[in-house]
């Protein structure tokens, strides 16, 4: 399988790490935007590294799929629209222009999130509803405008809103702010014990990820199995199960009668029959062929698929007998091909895993504290504080608007950065990843928390680059890293 990753992120980094050690045979195409180089990204035999524009349409090539990770936050007071627009919107829009492979789009769910009322096992919805509610505008408004590119698009997408991440590897998230804040010494204690803001281990997101890519690909109408995947089938065909058995699970027979195998020809097919033969296994292409001859070759070619000794079909009268273990796949896999011909595959999902939900002291204290960096004695009531800096945030931006940009204000976080994330209760309901794409996250809070608590505990002041509020895009003024759009 050749699979071309784009970002630098926390996420990507753990995505490509986790190929490295679990999915070796995956040809990488790694683009960056910067040279910027991380462990994670070192020792993969099987990677090809691209930085810069100009290289992107280079990364593209000759791609089975395509997961884009590259994205900028911008929780700032003054958000740097520009930034935002050219790395979340034209970098996506290059993407598409230079690419026809399927696509996994890294999203958020702040898209569905209000900054009034709780957001509490919030399912998949429609971002134009939150629109007026949205807790930062302007980042919000650019994800979602590459949604609707994404969405626009003739090729085959997944849209995965990723909770926000920690790990092993972390430079920028709320807990390096904390550690950074605390000088080495007392991490400020904020807030009234209230409030979560869900995040999620970013090695159960890379699995979630590459459980998205194995079913996008069994799904994906410009899918040659023969040609593209090899040691990977299995993961294939396990998506292409799940997929199948969600699918027959919501199906309602008119009979209550159960559902099973249909041999259903085209001259004999009633409402019924076509349910049938669109929602469930087929184990006759009698309607699909000229002549019975034209079938058995059909099917030879794709059984070729599998290359399994134990494996073996014998075709009678136009029928398939199944033995071994895989028919059963490679009938679902062939189902889906038939049912769904051209159609375009789109789907959203909401990524996340079982770490707790509590306030960031309360669970991931063991990744904050160790014997030099110890909790505040004295814990700061959040609403006074937080009345008091909206008020003052308000001031500045009213000065913004009469004298221009002021710089300071970049380095100031937005009043719904600190609200979402020591007072306000933001989790998701991730139902559909779990049930479409056979997603599990790998790991329990407690062993995330031993993979990453040496990473937390030797992290000091001088190793935080930035605040996880301010652009994550850093570079020169005057830098010839510049996107053009053909």
């Amino acid at each position: 399988m050749r699979l071309t990753i784009l970002g630098s992120n926390l996420t990507a980094r753990h995505f490509v790490k986790y190929l490295g050690n679990n999915h070796q045979s995956v040809q990488i195409s790694l683009w960056t935007y910067d040279e910027a180089q991380y462990p994670e990204f070192e020792n993969i035999p099987t990677c090809l590294r691209y930085h810069g524009m100009k290289n992107l349409p280079n990364a593209l090539l000759a791609a089975d799929v395509v997961v884009n990770l590259h994205e900028c936050t911008d929780f700032s007071l003054m958000p740097d629209v520009a930034k935002l627009e050219l790395h979340n919107v034209e970098v996506v829009r290059s993407v598409l222009f230079h690419s026809n492979s399927p696509l996994i789009q890294l999203s958020t769910p702040f898209l569905q999130c209000s900054h009034r009322w709780p957001n509490v096992y919030e399912p998949e919805r429609d971002p134009i509803v939150f629109r007026p509610q949205w807790p930062f505008p302007e980042y919000c408004a650019s994800k979602y405008e590459a949604e609707k590119l994404v969405k626009s698009a003739s090729i085959d997408c997944y849209i995965v809103r990723s909770v926000p991440t920690y790990g092993e590897g972390d430079n920028c998230s709320i807990l390096t702010d904390l550690i950074y804040l605390s000088n080495d010494k007392t991490v400020l204690s904020l807030g009234d014990d209230d409030g979560h803001m869900q995040m999620a281990y970013a090695g159960n997101v890379s699995v979630a990820l590459w459980s998205a890519v194995c079913r996008l690909l069994s799904q994906s109408t410009s899918l040659d199995l023969n040609e593209s995947f090899d040691d990977e089938l299995n993961d294939l065909l396990t998506s292409a199960e799940n997929s199948f058995r969600y699918q027959q699970s919501n199906d309602k027979c008119e009979d209550n009668n159960k559902s099973g195998l249909y041999a259903i020809k085209e001259e004999d097919e009633n409402l019924e029959g076509y349910r049938a033969r669109h929602n469930t296994v087929r184990t006759s292409f009698d309607g699909d062929c000229d002549s019975k001859r034209g079938c058995d070759e059909n099917l030879t070619e794709e059984i070729d698929v599998f290359d399994n000794e134990n494996t073996t079909v014998q075709i009678t009268s136009g029928n398939t007998e199944k033995r071994g273990a895989h028919n059963a796949d490679f009938s679902i896999i062939n189902d889906a091909t038939f049912s769904n011909g051209k159609k375009r595959i789109f789907e959203i999902f909401l990524v996340n895993d079982e770490t707790p939900k509590k306030t960031v002291y309360n669970t991931y204290g063991q990744l904050l504290y160790n014997s030099k960096r110890l909790r505040s004695a004295t814990q700061l009531s959040f609403i006074p504080l937080y009345y008091i800096y909206l008020l003052l945030a308000m001031v500045i931006q009213f000065a913004i608007k009469l004298i221009g940009p002021l710089r300071f204000a970049t380095m100031l976080p937005s009043p719904s950065f600190l609200y979402f994330y020591f007072h306000h209760w933001t989790f998701f309901n991730s139902t559909k990843s779990l049930l479409m794409l056979g997603y599990k996250p790998e790991l329990g809070f407690k062993e995330c928390v031993n993979k990453c608590a040496q990473h937390y505990r030797e992290l000091r002041k001088k190793d935080v680059r930035t605040f996880s509020w301010q652009n994550s895009i850093i570079y020169p003024e005057g830098s010839c890293n510049q996107l053009v759009v053909r």
